[in-house]
Order: C-alpha cells, then structure tokens, then sequence
C-alpha cells in the first residue's frame, strides 16, 4: 500500500487555502477493539498496529484495503508524523476532515484533545506537544455507536446488512486528513458576507492571537487585477467591507468568482497569508416563492445522498465528486438537496464553480429528539457545519432535520428545533431554514412536504 499513488492528494479546504501544508493521508495501521478495553491496555502510546489501512477511506469500505462491514464501535489508528524543521517558531495545526463520531488524539502518548460529530471538521494545535526536526507517534482514537439513539448518523443503517434506506456505516476517519504551520498570530478564519444589494462583501475575520499593531488586508481581484482592497487594524469579528464599482453577480447561468487574497500583517510585513473567494449572490423568500439576485427562482433540485460503493460517505476522487454534478446537470437539475450526509469542503467547491445549487442537511438520523444528550450532540456538531461551509455561494438553504416526528415527548422536539433554527439565524442570517424536511415543522422559513404518493 506504500507504493500506491496518495489517495485525495488536492487541498481540502479550497476556500481557505495555505501553501505550507502536508497530506497525512495513505498508509496508516489500525486495530479494532471490540472489548473496549484498548485504554487500559495502552493503545494510545502505540507506535504502529498489525493491520494497514488506506486513509481517508473508512474500514467498511473496499478503497480503505479492510472492508469490514460489521459494527465497530470503538477502533485505533496509528502513524508517525515528521515536523519539518523549517517549522520551528510555527504555529502547527494538525486537521481532520471529519472522523465518525468521537475522537480523540494522541501524540506519543499524551492527548492533545476530543472531538464528537462525524461530519465536522476539527483542529488541534501540536505546537506544544511536538518538535520542528523530529518524528512522532501520532494515535487517534475513535468511538462510533450508530446503534445508540444519541449521535446523529444519517443513512447508516442501525442494522447489520443495508435495508430500504439505509446503507453500509462509515467509522472514523473518513475525509483528509492533514498538517499546517503558520505564524501563532495568523488567521483563524473570516466568514464572507455577500451584500448584493450593497454591491460590496463584508468580511468578518477571525485570528488565532492578537497584539497591538497587527493589521488585517483584504484584496478582491477578478483575473489577477485588483478590483477592491481594505486594510484595517486585527480584531475579532470585526467587519470591514470590499466595495465594488461594477459589480459581476454569481448565478447559475453565470458563476462568477472573484479570488480573495487575505493576509496578517505585523510592521507592515505580511505574517499569513490565506487565499479565497467569493461570490457575489442574494437568497430570500417573498411569499412562497424563493429568489435569487432579486429574481424569482425556481429549484429543480435532485436529492443526493452522495454514497459511493467503494468508498461509501468518501468519494474515491475529486474528480467523482465533479462527476456528480455535472451528470445531475445533464439530466435536467440545477441543484440538489443534499440528503443526511454533510458534503465535503470539494464538493461544494465544485458546485460553486459550475453554478449547481445546493440545501446543506445534517445527518441528524439516528437521535432520539425527546433526549436532552440527542440535542447536545447534534446542536454542537451542526454550528461547526454551519460555521465552516457558510462562505460557499452555491449553498442557497440550511436543512438541520429531516422527517422527524413527534416521539412522545413534543415539548423537547419542538425545543429542539427551535434551537436549531435559532442557532443557524445567528452563525448565517442571510439564507433561508427549513427547520425540517417534510413532516412536522416548528420554526421554519421554507415549508417543505414530502408526498410519497405516486399519482
């Protein structure tokens, strides 16, 4: 398995891209652990299991080399990481794509931290617990029990063999996987507000430390030519706005996106650099009809599930993930609910660049919604979606449920979705909510019914 070529070699966050990287993705080893019992037994200081398997791909899948499609409810990675030396004085950021559900990391031995929801992306900075030059052990812990009413899992079937809607299970790491360094004073992240209306974006960043003097630039450019630029002091969440003279809008006739170089600047010397983009697009509904840049709009929107069969919830290529837009294009759609399954940050990138709209939806099958642990779980995991996917223009709708009922408890199902709803209107009031798919429908801004008569 060493000798094959680096599975999902492309960058995976395409809208915020850093050159110093390293893809920890291909060879790692695993070991199941069925009794539970791998703390005790010491599996976090590991320095390599028997078994291999070919990350990003989970072990129920073919692409992964291991193809166990039974339950596991708890399993161990392992692989060593080098720092590079030229690291040294760096902040070193170590990310996960998403791992199925809860984790934990391990780093010769000594966790770094715990992570719950399977479909997020997550960090941990290894500066203090690793060494520019030398090499380290690097174990990742995971616990996946689809079968507990309380984690969120979409269309992972609580059953042994797949039935009616529900398919074979993803566990652990199932997107890249990857290692950065950048200055301990560089950006954290900067949500892109679009304001068509306005014609300007409003930037809103974030930095993982400040100090006096540092300063924060914003440069828009269409073609490699300088259409609007800003530079204000560093702060947190503090807007600044990119005016634009003439205007060029996103749709799905026209996708145009304008590149966005963000950078940190300490002494007028440029400390982080960070490159984006954007599109220029408005969303709303009037009525009971949805528009788009102001126009009535009508969505013709496939619903995928994006399971694959050999990589299941991983797609084996970033060209696959192309593929599936342009084949629902081709057969007549301009968009697609995506359906219990959260798509990864190249999925929506695509779908950005080829004008395919989309309603983002959790994987919240599989909870109980009248238990308080069911919406700590899945409110917790939903804002780290929202917050990472919300600067993508193709992303038109927030969908947090899907088909949920009343179980016996209605006070705590509607509580539920109130929060959710509440929830997402804070991180993104500029799209519409469909508190639920289908079904029962609590505080919403789309009314959605599913009609499965075929008449």
């Amino acid at each position: 398995m060493s000798n094959t070529p680096l599975p999902r070699p492309e960058y995976p966050r395409p809208q915020f891209v850093r050159e110093n990287w390293i893809n920890l993705n291909g060879a790692w080893t695993y070991a199941l652990d069925p009794g539970k019992s791998g703390g005790q037994r010491g599996l976090q200081a590991s320095q390599g299991f028997e078994a291999p398997i070919n990350v990003p791909f989970c072990p129920e899948s073919a692409l992964s080399g291991v193809q166990h499609t039974d339950f596991i409810e708890m399993m161990w990675y392992h692989r060593t990481i080098k720092i590079p030396a030229s690291w040294t004085g760096k902040r070193i950021l170590l990310h996960f794509g998403a791992v199925d559900y809860e984790s934990e990391v391990f780093i010769d031995g000594q966790s770094v931290g715990r992570h719950w929801g399977g479909t997020s992306s997550f960090s941990y900075d290894l500066t203090r617990h690793v060494r520019p030059g030398a090499s380290h052990d690097l174990v990742l812990y995971v616990r996946d029990e689809t079968r507990s009413g309380v984690q969120p899992g979409g269309k992972q079937c609580p059953d042994y063999k797949s039935r009616r809607c529900h398919y074979t299970r993803t566990t652990g790491i199932w997107q890249t996987v990857w290692m950065e360094a950048l200055d301990p004073r560089g950006l954290e992240d900067c949500q892109i507000v679009p304001d068509l209306d306005g014609s300007r974006f409003v930037l809103l960043p974030r930095f993982y430390a400040l100090e006096r003097g540092l300063r924060f630039r914003a440069t828009l450019l269409d073609s490699g030519t300088i259409v609007s630029q800003v530079e204000i002091p560093a702060g947190n969440q503090i807007p600044c706005s990119l005016p634009l003279d003439t205007p060029k809008i996103w749709s799905p006739a026209e996708p145009f996106l304008y590149d966005l170089a963000q950078e940190v600047l300490s002494e007028r010397t440029v400390i982080d650099s960070v490159q984006a983009y954007a599109g220029l697009r408005k969303v709303h509904v009037e009525g009971n009809q949805v528009y788009l840049n102001n126009e009535p709009f009508y969505l013709r929107l496939v619903l995928d599930q994006g399971f694959y069969p050999e990589g299941i919830w991983t797609a084996p290529s970033d060209v696959a993930l192309k593929q599936d837009i342009e084949l629902s294009m081709a057969a007549g759609f301009n968009g697609a609910r995506l359906h219990q399954k959260v798509f990864e940050p190249r999925f929506h990138y695509w779908a950005d660049r080829l004008g395919y709209l989309t309603w983002g939806e959790s994987s919240s099958w599989g909870i109980d919604v009248k238990e308080p642990i069911s919406a700590r779980n899945f409110l917790s995991e939903w804002r780290e979606i929202v917050e990472r996917d919300r600067n993508h223009p193709s992303i038109i709708a927030w969908t947090p449920f899907n088909e949920t009922r009343d179980t016996g408890d209605g006070r705590q199902h509607n509580r539920l979705h109130a929060d959710a709803y509440d929830l997402t209107r804070a991180l993104d009031p500029t799209r519409p909510i469909n508190d639920a798919s289908g079904y029962v429908h609590v505080k919403t801004d789309l009314w959605t019914v599913h009609s499965y008569q075929q008449d």
